[in-house]
């Protein structure tokens, strides 16, 4: 199958090209609504912080992403200029809950919310009781230049996920130093948001099948660095447990694609359309049949020479099906890498579409790189029964990658 894919939220809307990148990607592309920008809907709070379904009052936006000035008139605009994809069916505005579902006497209507609310939150405060996390979200970031009108239609400064609950003590500011020392709580609002938006992203794809888009800088930093986490902490696993031994190898398939921007940017929505071919059907078909043999391969054989072998195969017998999608995109100046063995947590060019297969599931990641990895852990036993837990209950069907999109093709692949 090709797998449909979610436009992960940022504080501006998607633009065209993104759409345009995603479409010649993916089966369908997904935008969530802007109405959508709560970490999990505001009426499940109480469930979430262990109150009784039967106390109803309101606790107001559970972290949610700001917007920009003007973001729903923007949003309408792209909608308007993706007519013709959304007719076709290949491009569809969803939104994680239904926004009309209210609390009552007795009951919590979740308004179709897949996901946990009460270990959505806890990953969210453990990440926002983390300065590196914090300064990943917004490090070398447009944000720290922005005029204050910006910053204050973005942040929003109110929020029920951060303060004190029972014994847990309310998250805190950013520490160090910083050039603009009057918006440190401005900055740090902003950064909790983003870092909500990231996790609401991973778990709500995991759940419905569907592959996370992260087109932004700080969605590409903030989950690299939740991967690598967690990398580290199933390679401690794996000293111990030979369950966790072929998931802590390095083997990883990385997957780039180069394209054209300007090329692209010139194109129409119907002539991005017209490149969803029977040859990039079959190249996509086998990429994700790739990508996701990998965390079975990684499963099922020995951690020996022979695992490598039997991916460099698989790659071999993709390479013959990109190869056909080169030809048919020379306008673009396609191009597509795939290789075995890349280091998960280095920088990736914001723009280039890449998948690193972790061979766990994002209830995995998001547990083990948000949680048990910011922890100072003298007893695995604990950690390695919960990770499992998680692997067993949270059906990842999708294969978790990271995947970021298409950049302007490198000079040496011009040639």
């Amino acid at each position: 199958m090709i797998y449909r894919t979610m436009l992960a939220p940022s504080e501006t809307p998607p633009t065209m090209r993104e759409v345009k990148r995603a479409l010649l990607t993916f089966d369908k592309v997904l935008i969530t609504d802007p109405r959508d920008r709560d970490i999990i809907p505001p009426q499940a709070i109480g469930i979430a912080i262990g109150l009784p379904p039967i106390i109803g009052a309101s606790f107001g936006p559970v972290r949610p992403l700001g917007k920009s000035p003007g973001y729903d008139n923007e949003f309408d605009k792209l909608l308007d200029q993706c007519k013709q994809a959304r007719s076709d069916g290949v491009l569809d505005v969803i939104s994680t809950y239904s926004h009309q579902d209210t609390i009552t006497i007795g009951a919590v209507l979740m308004g179709g919310y897949p996901l946990n609310p009460r270990a959505m939150l806890a990953i969210y405060r453990s990440l926002a009781r983390d300065n590196e996390f914090l300064m990943t979200a917004i490090r070398n970031d447009s944000i720290l230049t922005a005029d204050a009108n910006y910053i204050e239609a973005v942040e929003l400064a109110n929020c029920s996920a951060d303060g004190s609950i029972n014994n847990d003590p309310a998250t805190p500011l950013i520490e160090g130093e910083m050039g603009r020392q009057e918006l440190r709580t401005a900055f740090t609002n902003i950064a909790r948001a983003r870092l909500a938006a990231i996790i609401k992203t991973i778990g709500y794809c995991a759940a419905k099948e569907l592959v996370p888009f992260f087109s932004n800088a700080f969605q590409h930093n903030i989950s690299w660095k939740i991967v690598a986490n967690s990398r580290q902490v199933i390679d401690e696993l794996a000293t111990e447990d030979m369950y966790w031994i072929n998931r802590s190898l390095a083997l990883r398939v990385a997957h780039e694609e180069f394209l054209d921007e300007a090329v692209l940017d010139q194109m129409s929505i119907g002539d991005v359309l017209k490149l969803r071919t029977k040859a990039w059907g079959e190249q996509a078909n086998a990429r994700d049949g790739l990508m996701k043999s990998v965390a079975e391969i990684s499963r099922e054989l020995d951690p020996t020479n022979e695992l490598e072998k039997e991916c460099k195969e698989k790659i071999r017998q993709y390479r013959s099906e990109a190869e056909k999608l080169e030809r048919e995109r020379s306008a673009l100046k396609l191009k597509i890498k795939c290789e075995i063995g890349i280091a998960i947590g280095g920088t990736v060019t914001a723009g280039t579409i890449a998948q690193v297969q972790t061979a766990v599931g994002a209830a995995t990641v998001l547990l083990a790189g948000c949680v048990y990895a910011l922890k100072k852990i003298k007893d695995y036993g604990p950690v390695r029964q919960s990770l499992k837990a998680a692997e067993e209950e949270f059906k990842d069907n999708a294969g978790f990658g990271l995947y970021e999109f298409y950049k302007t093709v490198p000079d040496a692949l011009r040639r």
